[in-house]
């Protein structure tokens, strides 16, 4: 696995500050036990909500795997983008031959990742240290807002597949337009000041489907909608003040 110290400090202190506040926020622990119950139980419980909203995502990529499996026995190559602590990666180990990449290597982050079936490598999402055309599918799971240029990421998420290749977008926050994406970048940097961390807002913007196919890269499908008609807790999935979505997007590379 790649160094930590190997990263821009940029990177670094991101990792460093973000790993605080997600122990602060409940959304991280040093219990190992809790990487193991992800996503189905939240042994913190403090945020079960989003922890089942995030469950019904697993179900759908899973489905979405099994489908491009299904067209193409021989695709089992598959990147955790932005993988975090893994939980996602270890949940498909079983079925695929897994690489789980992340900014934070330490022990709340991939380090909390026990599974010699995945390996593990700490990296940037914008320069993705992996041979060009290496993997079927990238699954970028609550990841892919916290590009600093979206369309180097997604330049890079091209790159490492392989043509015709899966990319599956979840738990992302998507956006009408760039108004309401700046109206919550306010409220995020705000939050993150709270705990100290304001910087780590420099990192974190929610997308637009505008700028996702803009960048013609990928040919998108919504696969699950806001689903506003469903009850809580699912009604995380779409939030009043502008109207943000938590949708599953399946992108083909072109």
């Amino acid at each position: 696995m790649a160094s930590l110290d190997q990263q821009p400090l940029s990177l670094r202190s991101f990792a460093d500050d973000y790993r605080r506040v997600r122990l602060a926020e409940g959304q991280a622990s040093t219990d190992p036990d809790f990487v193991r119950r992800l996503p189905f139980r939240d042994i913190t419980g403090r945020n079960d909500a989003a922890w089942r909203v995030r469950a019904f995502h697993y179900l759908a990529i899973r489905l979405g795997l099994a489908l491009m499996r299904a067209s193409a026995p021989e695709a089992i190559r598959v990147l955790d983008l932005g993988a975090g602590n893994g939980w996602m990666a270890r949940r498909l180990a079983g079925s695929f031959r897994v690489t789980a990449l992340d900014a934070d290597g330490g022990a709340v982050g991939l380090g909390a990742l026990r599974d010699a079936r995945v390996t593990r490598v700490v990296g940037d999402l914008e320069a993705l240290p992996l041979r060009t055309g290496s993997f079927d599918a990238v699954i970028a799971a609550a990841s892919l807002h916290y590009a600093v240029d979206l369309s180097a990421a997604l330049g890079e998420a091209a790159r490492v597949l392989r043509p015709g290749g899966l990319l599956i977008v979840a738990d992302s926050p998507l956006y009408p337009d760039d108004a309401a994406r700046q109206s919550a970048w306010q409220r995020t940097r705000a939050h993150y000041a709270s705990f100290g961390a304001a910087h780590l807002a420099a990192r974190y913007r929610g997308l637009t489907r505008a700028e996702l196919d803009g960048a013609g890269l990928f040919r998108f499908v919504t696969v699950l909608p806001g689903l506003t008609s469903w009850r809580a807790p699912l009604r995380i999935w779409r939030r009043p003040n502008g109207g943000v979505r938590l949708p599953v997007l399946f992108g083909w590379r072109r």
